[in-house]
């Protein structure tokens, strides 16, 4: 019997991670009996905090015999989860940490101190990419590492991506670092081609606001539960970020057989199923004519789909990550190092 509660941002607010601990949790991945808390959701800081402590106080009641697997995304995570993993190791739970943020290698060179420090208190920790697994090698040598994947349930029974409208989709926080402003530039260039179809933007707005622009929808971020019907609805999906660790939406788009167009940032080119989905960082002309491939054909679309979901059943599945995440839990004895 494995137990495990999961620490890190609420998951039914708008994220990456958030969807990775719910798929977790919903799908019981890697262990029998799971629990989750929650330190963020996305609203004011206080109550962040309020969050924070109430997680604080959880573990401190805790029975020792459960895994405390902690979700670090971007800075202040580190300052929310930092002190709960010190607490966590205080008390003598094995600790897993799964380290989400793009920006981790650039975080952990500028603050190596900080950063080898909190995770010297780890059993294990869990990278999304051979460059994020050298980052932690680099501060906190000592601890275990491994690359596994984020899980995402497979939607089999959605229709195929050829016979759905000509629509691209970009869904996430809409600023530039996901290069949303080129996007709003590349569709602008295909609707002077003649482009049939629509783009629609979903997410909360960051730093740039997409200006009103033809056939084109710049929509508020939906519940994670309406997610696969979203994917269902449009024919391609498109990430043109400048950075990113392994972006759930792409893992999402191909789990139910959508293709995607986006730069190959952080693990996004390993799930690529054909070189053709992905463009140079910042390249609307190369953005615009690989989503302008797949809106004006719905056979070519379908395939890449359809290949991509095969790709991530065989690696990313819940039974392909559950005996992953099984295998790291039953590695870490009660007070393993």
């Amino acid at each position: 019997m494995i137990a495990v509660t999961h620490v890190g941002p609420d998951m039914y607010s708008f994220g990456g991670t958030q969807s990775v601990i719910r798929v977790i949790r919903d799908n019981k991945i890697g262990a029998d009996e799971i629990r989750v808390l929650s330190t963020w959701n996305g609203r004011q800081h206080l109550t962040s905090l309020f969050l924070t402590l109430r997680a604080g106080v959880a573990l401190a009641r805790a029975s020792r015999t459960t895994i405390v697997h902690f979700h670090i995304s971007n800075g202040g995570a580190w300052l929310r989860e930092g002190p709960l993993i010190r607490l966590a190791r205080a008390r003598g739970f094995r600790v897993i940490v799964t380290i989400h943020g793009s920006d981790f290698p650039e975080f952990a060179r500028s603050r190596p101190r900080f950063v080898g420090r909190t995770l010297k208190h780890a059993d294990h920790v869990i990278l999304l990419s051979d460059q994020a697994r050298a980052a932690v090698i680099a501060v906190a040598p000592s601890v275990p590492t491994s690359v596994v994947a984020n899980p995402i349930v497979i939607d089999r029974d959605a229709p195929g991506a050829g016979s759905t409208p000509p629509v691209v989709l970009f869904a996430g926080t809409i600023g530039r670092r996901k290069g949303v402003d080129r996007l709003v530039a590349a569709w602008r260039l295909l609707l002077a081609e003649g482009i049939e179809g629509r783009c629609r933007i979903v997410g909360r707005v960051d730093d740039y606001t997409p200006p009103p622009t033809e056939r084109m929808s710049v929509e508020g971020p939906v519940h994670p539960d309406e997610i696969r019907d979203l994917l269902r609805a449009v024919r391609v999906v498109a990430l043109p970020s400048f950075a990113e660790g392994m972006p759930m939406i792409l893992t999402e788009a191909l789990a139910g057989a959508r293709p995607f167009v986006a730069t190959p940032v952080g693990g996004t080119a390993e799930i690529a199923s054909d070189p053709s989905m992905l463009v140079p960082v910042g390249d609307v002309p190369a953005l615009a004519a690989a989503i302008g491939r797949y809106l004006r054909d719905p056979g070519l679309a379908e395939r890449d789909g359809l290949r991509g979901q095969a790709h991530i059943a065989a690696t990313r599945s819940p039974e392909i990550i559950d005996a992953e995440l099984r295998r790291i839990y039953e590695g870490c004895g009660v007070g393993a190092r």
